[in-house]
């Protein structure tokens, strides 16, 4: 828990009325300063402690949850990943290749989405059957 120090000052208005005698009575307008000095306690809380509702794929209920879950969709890493599953993603970083993992036969297996060539200023999207 973090500890803030302030210090915020009021000012306002306030009509001041003097009776010097029975018809002798001075009413002036002066503004009065009120300073109030502040210690608020601030908690830290992470990226766990903010709730997020479950959306399509993704069954997290925090942003933290939610980040690793999605931070486990995509190897990045020159051999094929050994735990993964059907829409996963995978940048095969030997061959510069952009892949999902995908069914095909009853077998879920990683095929090129993208491939990237020479300098890796074009990309082949390839064809889709």
């Amino acid at each position: 828990m973090k500890l803030s120090n302030t210090t915020c000052t009021i000012s306002e208005n306030v009509i001041q009325i003097t009776e010097n005698s029975e018809y002798d009575i001075v009413v002036n307008e002066v503004q009065e300063d009120t300073e109030l000095h502040l210690d608020i306690k601030i908690a830290e809380v992470g990226a766990g402690s903010y709730v997020v509702d479950p959306h399509n794929h993704m069954t997290s209920t925090d942003v933290q949850a939610a980040i690793e879950e999605l931070d486990a969709t995509l190897a990045k890493q020159d051999t094929t990943p050994t735990s993964y599953e059907q829409g996963d993603l995978w940048y095969d970083t030997d061959d510069n290749e952009l892949k999902v993992a995908r069914e095909i036969a009853g077998d879920v297996q990683f095929r090129p989405l993208l491939s990237a060539t020479g300098t890796m200023d074009n990309l082949d999207g390839g064809g889709f059957v």
